[in-house]
């Protein structure tokens, strides 16, 4: 152990050299990492309390993991759906399996009352769920109480807080003002606080949570990563700008992993939760996520080394020919048709899209067929906001029509406008997240101005956002058209027409569109229990938001990975598909094993 501690810290010398680190700052950073912590250029380096001096793990009990494209932001899921951190490293009341079904994680068991307007979690007794890698404690109906309060908190500022709108006295507590003396304010001037929120922990190990109404869907909510926990005592002694950045503090989480160590821009490093209630199924001992952008990450999958490898990727357009014509490569493939759409959306707002006779032209000006095509299968046409494989999804030949790809129609829309034949174009910019070449988000946005330009004779700008700045930005609503994907959240229409396009939420809205009558028909599709009856109401809430073109579906989402051959246990859906991690099912650590790893 000694010798292969020495010869770490030898290699962490030569690393530290090549930065302009001297002999003296590289011995303090030896004994930071000690303690816990190490700094390089100047950044805090988070290591696990054991992670200098552990034993490795063996290579069929490590595993390489496609999940970080760019650094988290922290690891507080309870405020920031957006941290970009592992996804195992918290549980949550329910999780989903392979098959997009709510099943139990923390919450052994739940039911509800008769009309489904209040429901009960069982939470797993005796449990030791919670870790920092050297301490233990229990996972309690309290911490739920205690997260849910506090991501529903306006003083948070929590993007997505409209998220947990079903609960109770959510939304009025959210749209509150908070008060100097610690009090708020609703709407109405009356006095409202987190405990009128219907949660209660009835006893630790019993967690009660009202409607607002009946809703037969909140399992898929609480199943979902938007609905993790936070450790309160973390949290109160830290601070919310401090517990989740594992600079100088020990991460607290409940998930099947742990944090074990962050190097910044370079690699997370995970290990197993011993306390977590399935650990006696895990196997894998290690967990490398390098920090890798999407363009490098075949590279990293075919000749990657160290922990710079991966055992899985995504495989986008521009190599899927080449994996599918090559005898070895091709075994490797597993397709998977996501739960995600690609839109375009314009703002009604702002020039010229607040003209409908122009919404209407970009919308029969685009060939979803052609979009779709140049992605090399890794998409299919959309004509409805909810995707193929998820309850919603509406194959109503009339729906088709309204947006339908016809050029002729593109340029009678603008007939008696100012852009009549396709003349007079303001400057014009399409909006879009960048980095999302995986997905093919840039030639796909690309083909789109192409044909705008060649159908309307609009030109069209791209502009990219990173990460850190396209949702305070997005949430503005102040751009003129957004090229945007939605990735399915839960198997249910109200996550698609009600956390998407429903404009009465005071925060996390991601278009200026607004429309009264879609609105009311996004909350009766809460209230109905009968599944036909909503289906129905939503396919009036598709029609009125397609003929005002509050947005315009272009293609759903299918994915090509390749896994190593030494990746077994891979989990299938009903379908027959590989079912990878993602943003729905997120228990693929938990569920894969390694087996004869090539070393």
């Amino acid at each position: 152990m000694a010798a292969q501690l020495n010869e770490q810290l030898r290699l962490l010398e030569q690393r530290f050299k090549s930065v302009g680190l001297d002999r003296r700052g590289f011995m303090k950073v030896a004994a930071g990492a000690a303690a816990g912590t190490m700094m390089v250029d100047g950044v805090a380096r988070y290591v696990g309390p054991a992670a200098a001096a552990q034993d490795e793990a063996g290579p069929d009990e490590t595993f390489y993991n496609f999940a970080l494209r760019n650094d988290p932001v922290s690891f507080d899921w309870n405020l920031n759906l957006y941290v970009n951190a592992d996804v195992e490293t918290f549980s949550g009341l329910l999780m989903f399996d392979a098959d997009l079904n709510a099943i139990p994680d923390w919450a052994e068991t739940f039911e509800s009352n008769e009309d489904a307007s209040v429901w009960t979690f069982n939470i797993r007794r005796d449990n030791q769920g919670w870790s920092n890698g050297t301490e233990q404690r229990p996972v309690t109906a309290g911490d739920f109480v205690y997260s849910f309060r506090r991501q529903l908190d306006p003083r948070n500022g929590a993007a997505y807080a409209g998220f947990l709108f079903d609960i109770k006295n959510a939304e009025r507590f959210n749209n509150s003002t908070p008060n100097d003396d610690g009090t708020y304010t609703d709407a109405e001037g009356n006095p409202v606080s987190a405990e009128d929120l219907g949660i209660v922990a009835v006893d630790d190990w019993t967690l009660e949570v009202t409607m607002e109404g009946p809703r037969g869907y909140f399992p898929q909510v609480v199943a979902y990563l938007a609905a993790y926990p936070a450790p309160q005592w973390a949290v109160e002694e830290y601070g919310s700008d401090r517990w989740a950045l594992a600079g100088d503090v020990p991460l607290w989480s409940n998930g099947p992993f742990l944090l074990d160590s962050w190097e910044h821009d370079v690699l997370v490093t995970l290990k197993p939760n011993p306390g977590h209630w399935d650990a006696e199924n895990i196997t894998l001992k290690r967990v490398y996520d390098p920090i890798i952008p999407a363009e490098s990450a075949i590279l990293a999958y075919e000749q990657g080394e160290g922990t710079q490898q991966l055992d899985w990727v995504n495989i986008d357009a521009a190599n899927l020919t080449r994996y599918q014509e090559d005898p070895e490569l091709s075994q490797q493939l597993r397709e998977y048709v996501y739960p995600g759409i690609w839109m375009l959306v314009p703002s009604n707002g702002i020039p010229p899209f607040d003209q409908l006779e122009v919404r209407k032209a970009v919308s029969h000006a685009i060939d979803r067929t052609r979009v779709a095509n140049i992605t090399n299968g890794l998409a299919i046409e959309a004509f409805c906001m909810v995707p193929i494989g998820v309850f919603g999804f509406l194959d109503d030949p009339e729906l088709q029509e309204i947006q339908k790809f016809d050029p002729e129609l593109a340029m009678e829309a603008l007939v008696g406008t100012e852009f009549e034949g396709g003349q007079n174009w303001p400057e014009i910019t399409m909006h879009m997240r960048a980095q999302e070449e995986v997905f093919n988000a840039d030639i796909m946005a690309n083909d789109i101005v192409a044909q705008l330009q060649e159908n309307l004779g609009m030109s069209v700008q791209i502009q990219t956002w990173p990460e850190a700045s396209w949702r305070p930005e997005l949430f503005k609503n102040e751009w003129q058209m957004v090229w945007i994907r939605w990735w399915s959240d839960y198997p249910d229409p109200n996550n698609s027409y009600g956390d998407m396009f429903y404009s009465r939420k005071a925060s996390g809205k991601r278009q200026a569109w607004s429309n009264a009558q879609f609105d009311d028909l996004v909350n009766q599709g809460k209230s109905e229990a009968d599944p036909e009856a909503r289906l129905e109401i939503y396919r009036q809430a598709e029609q009125i938001i397609q003929e005002d073109v509050g947005y315009m579906p272009i293609v759903y989402r299918v994915d090509q990975y390749a896994f190593k051959p030494w990746v077994k246990d891979l989990p299938e859906n009903r379908q027959g598909f590989t079912v990878p991690e993602g943003n729905i099912y997120v228990r693929m650590l938990s569920d894969i094993s390694v087996e004869g790893r090539e070393e």
